[in-house]
Protein backbone atom coordinates (compact mmCIF):
# COMPACT_ATOMS: atom_id res chain seq x y z
CA UNK A 1 0.00 0.00 0.00
CA UNK A 2 2.86 2.50 1.09
CA UNK A 3 4.75 1.80 -2.08
CA UNK A 4 1.29 1.73 -4.43
CA UNK A 5 0.30 5.38 -3.00
CA UNK A 6 3.76 6.67 -3.10
CA UNK A 7 4.14 7.47 -6.95
CA UNK A 8 0.93 9.67 -7.18
CA UNK A 9 1.71 11.58 -4.24
CA UNK A 10 5.51 12.41 -5.62
CA UNK A 11 4.10 13.45 -8.90
CA UNK A 12 1.67 15.84 -7.23
CA UNK A 13 4.64 17.75 -5.41
CA UNK A 14 7.11 17.43 -8.18
CA UNK A 15 4.79 19.53 -10.25
CA UNK A 16 4.88 22.42 -8.37
CA UNK A 17 8.51 22.83 -9.28
CA UNK A 18 8.14 21.96 -12.51
CA UNK A 19 5.62 24.55 -12.79
CA UNK A 20 7.19 27.33 -11.08
CA UNK A 21 10.52 27.23 -13.32
CA UNK A 22 8.41 27.86 -16.48
CA UNK A 23 7.22 30.69 -14.85
CA UNK A 24 9.92 31.77 -14.05
CA UNK A 25 11.82 30.92 -17.25
CA UNK A 26 8.54 32.89 -19.35
CA UNK A 27 9.36 36.11 -16.95
CA UNK A 28 12.95 36.40 -17.98
CA UNK A 29 12.33 35.74 -21.86
CA UNK A 30 9.50 38.66 -21.33
CA UNK A 31 12.42 40.61 -20.21
CA UNK A 32 14.56 40.05 -22.76
CA UNK A 33 11.89 40.52 -25.53
CA UNK A 34 11.19 44.24 -23.16
CA UNK A 35 15.08 44.99 -23.42
CA UNK A 36 15.43 43.76 -27.55
CA UNK A 37 12.48 46.52 -27.94
CA UNK A 38 13.64 48.89 -26.06
CA UNK A 39 17.40 49.16 -27.27
CA UNK A 40 15.62 49.16 -31.04
CA UNK A 41 13.96 52.78 -30.21
CA UNK A 42 10.58 51.05 -29.53
CA UNK A 43 9.92 52.96 -26.27
CA UNK A 44 11.35 56.71 -25.40
CA UNK A 45 14.29 56.39 -23.51
CA UNK A 46 14.31 57.97 -20.02
CA UNK A 47 16.01 61.35 -19.27
CA UNK A 48 19.68 61.48 -18.78
CA UNK A 49 20.63 63.30 -15.47
CA UNK A 50 22.13 66.87 -16.33
CA UNK A 51 25.28 67.51 -15.54
CA UNK A 52 24.66 70.77 -13.93
CA UNK A 53 21.26 69.83 -11.94
CA UNK A 54 22.69 66.80 -10.79
CA UNK A 55 25.87 67.52 -9.84
CA UNK A 56 27.83 64.76 -11.58
CA UNK A 57 31.21 65.86 -13.47
CA UNK A 58 30.46 67.76 -16.32
CA UNK A 59 30.91 65.62 -19.54
CA UNK A 60 29.76 62.39 -17.47
CA UNK A 61 26.83 61.15 -18.88
CA UNK A 62 24.77 58.19 -15.85
CA UNK A 63 22.38 55.60 -17.52
CA UNK A 64 19.60 54.97 -14.88
CA UNK A 65 18.25 51.80 -14.67
CA UNK A 66 15.01 51.12 -16.24
CA UNK A 67 11.86 50.43 -14.32
CA UNK A 68 10.33 47.81 -16.42
CA UNK A 69 7.09 47.36 -14.23
CA UNK A 70 5.97 50.71 -15.60
CA UNK A 71 6.06 49.69 -19.07
CA UNK A 72 2.83 49.46 -21.49
CA UNK A 73 2.18 46.27 -22.74
CA UNK A 74 3.86 45.20 -25.73
CA UNK A 75 1.83 43.71 -29.06
CA UNK A 76 2.54 40.26 -29.54
CA UNK A 77 3.52 41.41 -33.11
CA UNK A 78 6.34 43.54 -31.96
CA UNK A 79 7.38 40.86 -29.78
CA UNK A 80 7.59 38.86 -32.68
CA UNK A 81 10.01 41.27 -34.83
CA UNK A 82 11.95 42.00 -31.80
CA UNK A 83 12.42 38.33 -31.59
CA UNK A 84 13.53 38.19 -35.23
CA UNK A 85 15.90 41.55 -34.96
CA UNK A 86 19.20 42.05 -34.06
CA UNK A 87 20.01 43.94 -31.18
CA UNK A 88 21.52 47.05 -32.34
CA UNK A 89 23.81 48.46 -29.07
CA UNK A 90 25.04 51.57 -30.95
CA UNK A 91 21.59 52.68 -31.52
CA UNK A 92 20.87 52.69 -27.78
CA UNK A 93 20.97 55.23 -25.71
CA UNK A 94 23.08 53.10 -23.06
CA UNK A 95 26.12 55.50 -24.28
CA UNK A 96 29.40 54.21 -22.12
CA UNK A 97 30.39 56.74 -18.97
CA UNK A 98 33.77 58.78 -20.36
CA UNK A 99 35.65 60.46 -17.32
CA UNK A 100 37.41 63.59 -18.02
CA UNK A 101 41.05 63.14 -17.27
CA UNK A 102 42.34 64.52 -14.09
CA UNK A 103 44.88 68.04 -14.37
CA UNK A 104 48.38 66.73 -14.25
CA UNK A 105 51.61 68.78 -13.01
CA UNK A 106 53.48 70.45 -15.88
CA UNK A 107 56.64 68.42 -16.04
CA UNK A 108 59.86 69.89 -13.92
CA UNK A 109 62.76 71.47 -15.88
CA UNK A 110 65.59 69.04 -16.19
CA UNK A 111 68.65 70.46 -14.80
CA UNK A 112 72.04 70.56 -16.65
CA UNK A 113 73.88 67.76 -16.99
CA UNK A 114 77.68 66.99 -16.43
CA UNK A 115 79.90 64.57 -16.90
CA UNK A 116 83.35 64.78 -15.55
CA UNK A 117 85.71 62.37 -16.97
CA UNK A 118 89.56 61.69 -15.79
CA UNK A 119 91.98 61.10 -17.70
CA UNK A 120 95.46 59.20 -17.07
CA UNK A 121 94.36 56.79 -14.48
CA UNK A 122 96.34 54.20 -13.53
CA UNK A 123 99.96 54.96 -12.55
CA UNK A 124 99.35 56.10 -9.52
CA UNK A 125 97.38 54.04 -7.27
CA UNK A 126 97.26 57.13 -4.45
CA UNK A 127 95.56 59.18 -7.14
CA UNK A 128 92.64 56.49 -8.71
CA UNK A 129 91.53 56.23 -5.14
CA UNK A 130 91.35 59.51 -4.92
CA UNK A 131 89.40 59.85 -7.92
CA UNK A 132 87.38 56.89 -7.19
CA UNK A 133 86.35 58.30 -4.15
CA UNK A 134 84.97 61.50 -5.76
CA UNK A 135 80.46 61.88 -4.49
CA UNK A 136 79.51 62.43 -7.74
CA UNK A 137 79.04 60.04 -11.20
CA UNK A 138 81.98 60.04 -13.46
CA UNK A 139 84.01 58.09 -16.08
CA UNK A 140 87.51 56.73 -15.47
CA UNK A 141 89.56 56.58 -18.26
CA UNK A 142 92.31 54.32 -17.47
CA UNK A 143 95.72 53.31 -19.29
CA UNK A 144 95.81 49.96 -20.86
CA UNK A 145 99.82 49.91 -20.18
CA UNK A 146 99.10 50.34 -16.58
CA UNK A 147 99.78 47.57 -14.18
CA UNK A 148 96.68 47.76 -11.72
CA UNK A 149 94.47 48.53 -14.40
CA UNK A 150 92.26 45.52 -14.38
CA UNK A 151 91.79 45.83 -10.63
CA UNK A 152 91.33 49.99 -11.17
CA UNK A 153 88.40 49.23 -13.54
CA UNK A 154 86.25 46.55 -11.03
CA UNK A 155 86.91 48.92 -8.26
CA UNK A 156 85.48 51.72 -10.29
CA UNK A 157 82.04 49.49 -11.84
CA UNK A 158 81.88 48.98 -7.85
CA UNK A 159 81.82 52.45 -7.32
CA UNK A 160 79.04 53.23 -9.67
CA UNK A 161 81.29 55.07 -12.27
CA UNK A 162 81.71 54.63 -16.03
CA UNK A 163 85.16 52.64 -16.68
CA UNK A 164 86.69 53.56 -19.89
CA UNK A 165 90.21 53.17 -22.08
CA UNK A 166 92.10 55.34 -22.50
CA UNK A 167 93.69 54.72 -25.44
CA UNK A 168 97.25 55.42 -26.55
CA UNK A 169 97.42 57.56 -30.20
CA UNK A 170 100.37 58.99 -32.24
CA UNK A 171 100.52 62.84 -31.20
CA UNK A 172 102.05 65.89 -33.19
CA UNK A 173 105.91 66.06 -32.31
CA UNK A 174 108.23 63.70 -30.10
CA UNK A 175 106.03 63.09 -26.90
CA UNK A 176 105.82 59.36 -25.93
CA UNK A 177 102.24 58.06 -25.89
CA UNK A 178 103.09 54.73 -24.04
CA UNK A 179 103.34 51.18 -25.20
CA UNK A 180 101.47 49.74 -28.14
CA UNK A 181 100.00 52.94 -29.27
CA UNK A 182 97.88 53.56 -32.28
CA UNK A 183 100.07 54.86 -35.18
CA UNK A 184 99.88 56.53 -38.66
CA UNK A 185 102.22 53.74 -39.90
CA UNK A 186 100.72 50.50 -38.57
CA UNK A 187 99.56 47.98 -40.37
CA UNK A 188 95.97 47.30 -40.56
CA UNK A 189 96.43 44.21 -38.65
CA UNK A 190 98.42 45.87 -36.34
CA UNK A 191 96.51 48.05 -35.27
CA UNK A 192 93.52 45.89 -35.20
CA UNK A 193 95.89 43.90 -32.61
CA UNK A 194 96.52 46.77 -30.49
CA UNK A 195 92.99 47.99 -29.98
CA UNK A 196 91.89 44.56 -29.36
CA UNK A 197 94.72 44.22 -26.47
CA UNK A 198 94.08 47.17 -24.95
CA UNK A 199 90.27 47.10 -24.88
CA UNK A 200 90.96 43.71 -22.73
CA UNK A 201 93.75 45.04 -20.19
CA UNK A 202 90.36 47.49 -19.49
CA UNK A 203 87.58 44.70 -18.44
CA UNK A 204 84.08 46.16 -18.28
CA UNK A 205 85.01 49.21 -20.16
CA UNK A 206 82.22 51.45 -21.83
CA UNK A 207 84.20 52.60 -24.76
CA UNK A 208 87.64 54.98 -25.42
CA UNK A 209 88.76 58.00 -25.23
CA UNK A 210 92.47 59.22 -26.69
CA UNK A 211 95.40 59.71 -24.66
CA UNK A 212 97.18 62.10 -26.96
CA UNK A 213 96.49 61.60 -30.56
CA UNK A 214 96.87 64.83 -32.20
CA UNK A 215 98.27 63.37 -35.50
CA UNK A 216 96.15 59.23 -35.23
CA UNK A 217 93.15 61.10 -34.64
CA UNK A 218 93.37 63.30 -37.84
CA UNK A 219 93.62 60.29 -40.07
CA UNK A 220 89.65 58.75 -41.05
CA UNK A 221 91.42 55.69 -42.52
CA UNK A 222 93.69 54.80 -39.57
CA UNK A 223 90.60 55.58 -37.02
CA UNK A 224 88.47 53.32 -39.10
CA UNK A 225 90.38 50.55 -39.54
CA UNK A 226 91.35 50.61 -35.52
CA UNK A 227 87.92 51.57 -34.61
CA UNK A 228 86.28 48.61 -36.15
CA UNK A 229 88.18 46.13 -34.14
CA UNK A 230 85.77 46.50 -31.59
CA UNK A 231 82.92 48.21 -33.49
CA UNK A 232 80.54 45.22 -32.95
CA UNK A 233 80.46 45.41 -29.13
CA UNK A 234 78.87 49.31 -29.58
CA UNK A 235 81.00 50.99 -27.44
CA UNK A 236 81.16 54.88 -26.91
CA UNK A 237 83.62 56.66 -28.36
CA UNK A 238 84.69 60.18 -26.64
CA UNK A 239 87.14 62.11 -29.01
CA UNK A 240 89.27 63.89 -26.44
CA UNK A 241 89.41 67.01 -29.29
CA UNK A 242 93.96 67.27 -28.68
CA UNK A 243 93.24 69.00 -32.30
CA UNK A 244 90.70 71.34 -33.92
CA UNK A 245 91.46 68.67 -37.40
CA UNK A 246 90.27 65.39 -35.10
CA UNK A 247 87.95 63.22 -37.44
CA UNK A 248 86.89 61.01 -33.93
CA UNK A 249 83.65 61.72 -33.94
CA UNK A 250 82.43 61.57 -37.73
CA UNK A 251 84.57 58.23 -38.15
CA UNK A 252 82.84 57.19 -34.71
CA UNK A 253 79.49 57.75 -35.98
CA UNK A 254 80.39 56.35 -39.52
CA UNK A 255 80.87 53.43 -37.61
CA UNK A 256 77.56 52.85 -36.08
CA UNK A 257 79.20 53.56 -32.48
CA UNK A 258 77.89 56.44 -29.55
CA UNK A 259 80.24 59.29 -30.34
CA UNK A 260 80.63 62.73 -27.92
CA UNK A 261 82.92 65.31 -27.46
CA UNK A 262 85.15 67.15 -24.83
CA UNK A 263 83.97 70.56 -24.31
CA UNK A 264 86.60 71.71 -21.91
CA UNK A 265 89.98 70.83 -19.92
CA UNK A 266 90.02 71.22 -16.86
CA UNK A 267 93.53 71.61 -15.98
CA UNK A 268 95.51 72.57 -19.31
CA UNK A 269 96.95 75.28 -16.97
CA UNK A 270 97.21 73.31 -13.55
CA UNK A 271 96.28 76.65 -11.44
CA UNK A 272 93.63 76.42 -8.80
CA UNK A 273 92.05 79.83 -10.11
CA UNK A 274 92.00 78.29 -13.63
CA UNK A 275 90.49 75.37 -12.78
CA UNK A 276 87.55 76.95 -11.08
CA UNK A 277 87.21 79.10 -14.38
CA UNK A 278 86.73 76.20 -16.55
CA UNK A 279 83.94 74.61 -14.03
CA UNK A 280 82.21 77.82 -14.74
CA UNK A 281 82.61 77.73 -18.19
CA UNK A 282 81.41 74.12 -18.09
CA UNK A 283 78.39 75.04 -15.67
CA UNK A 284 77.95 78.01 -18.10
CA UNK A 285 77.85 75.64 -20.97
CA UNK A 286 75.47 73.05 -19.73
CA UNK A 287 73.32 75.55 -19.17
CA UNK A 288 72.81 76.69 -22.70
CA UNK A 289 73.55 73.39 -23.80
CA UNK A 290 71.91 70.91 -21.64
CA UNK A 291 75.41 69.35 -21.44
CA UNK A 292 78.67 69.66 -21.20
CA UNK A 293 82.15 67.28 -21.02
CA UNK A 294 84.57 67.94 -18.93
CA UNK A 295 88.30 66.32 -18.44
CA UNK A 296 90.64 66.35 -16.12
CA UNK A 297 93.52 64.27 -14.77
CA UNK A 298 94.43 62.74 -11.84
CA UNK A 299 96.82 65.53 -10.19
CA UNK A 300 96.40 66.49 -6.54
CA UNK A 301 95.79 70.11 -7.29
CA UNK A 302 92.98 69.38 -9.51
CA UNK A 303 91.56 66.45 -7.24
CA UNK A 304 91.41 68.66 -4.40
CA UNK A 305 89.86 72.12 -6.40
CA UNK A 306 87.19 69.47 -7.38
CA UNK A 307 86.53 67.89 -4.19
CA UNK A 308 85.64 71.41 -2.76
CA UNK A 309 83.85 72.68 -5.66
CA UNK A 310 81.77 69.42 -5.58
CA UNK A 311 80.71 70.29 -1.94
CA UNK A 312 80.52 74.66 -2.81
CA UNK A 313 76.85 75.73 -3.94
CA UNK A 314 78.07 76.62 -7.06
CA UNK A 315 77.62 72.69 -7.85
CA UNK A 316 74.04 72.11 -6.28
CA UNK A 317 71.91 73.08 -9.48
CA UNK A 318 74.02 69.94 -11.41
CA UNK A 319 73.07 67.16 -12.26
CA UNK A 320 76.62 65.11 -12.48
CA UNK A 321 75.98 61.81 -14.97
CA UNK A 322 78.70 59.08 -16.32
CA UNK A 323 79.05 59.14 -20.02
CA UNK A 324 77.07 56.50 -20.97
CA UNK A 325 73.87 58.42 -19.60
CA UNK A 326 74.59 61.39 -21.06
CA UNK A 327 75.11 59.66 -25.13
CA UNK A 328 72.21 57.61 -24.04
CA UNK A 329 70.37 61.33 -23.11
CA UNK A 330 71.89 63.45 -26.10
CA UNK A 331 70.99 60.72 -28.83
CA UNK A 332 67.32 60.40 -27.70
CA UNK A 333 67.07 64.73 -28.10
CA UNK A 334 69.34 64.96 -30.84
CA UNK A 335 68.15 62.15 -33.10
CA UNK A 336 70.66 63.68 -36.01
CA UNK A 337 73.52 63.85 -34.11
CA UNK A 338 75.13 61.62 -35.80
CA UNK A 339 73.80 61.84 -39.01
CA UNK A 340 75.43 65.31 -38.56
CA UNK A 341 78.96 64.07 -37.85
CA UNK A 342 79.08 61.91 -40.38
CA UNK A 343 77.80 64.48 -43.20
CA UNK A 344 80.39 66.85 -41.75
CA UNK A 345 82.54 68.53 -44.10
CA UNK A 346 85.66 66.35 -45.11
CA UNK A 347 84.37 64.05 -42.53
CA UNK A 348 85.01 66.80 -39.82
CA UNK A 349 82.84 66.20 -36.64
CA UNK A 350 80.40 68.95 -36.50
CA UNK A 351 79.36 71.04 -33.47
CA UNK A 352 82.76 71.97 -31.95
CA UNK A 353 82.67 74.63 -29.44
CA UNK A 354 84.44 78.08 -29.43
CA UNK A 355 85.84 76.97 -26.24
CA UNK A 356 87.24 73.96 -27.43
CA UNK A 357 88.72 75.41 -30.11
CA UNK A 358 90.21 78.21 -28.26
CA UNK A 359 91.55 75.43 -25.75
CA UNK A 360 93.35 72.69 -28.81
CA UNK A 361 94.70 75.91 -30.15
CA UNK A 362 96.80 76.32 -27.01
CA UNK A 363 98.48 72.96 -27.74
CA UNK A 364 95.97 71.10 -25.03
CA UNK A 365 97.59 67.61 -25.72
Amino acid sequence: MTRRSAAPLKARHSAIPAFAGALAAAAYLLGAIVFSVASKGGFPAPAMASADSSGQHQGVRVTRARNLDSLDPVPVSAVADALAAPIDVAASNMSPVVIAPADRPAPAPRRPRIAIVIDDVGLDIAAAERVLALPVALTVAILPYADASAELAALARMSGHDVMLHMPMEPVGLADPGPNALRIGLSDADLQARMRWAMARVPGAIGLNNHMGSRFTTDPRALRVALSAISHDNPLFLDSLTTAESRGRAVAAGLGLRALERDIFLDHDLDAGSIEARLAEAVDLAGQDGYAVVIGHPHALTLETLETWLASPAAQGIDFVTTTTLSDAVLASEPGLQASAIQASGGQASGIQASVIEAVNRGAE
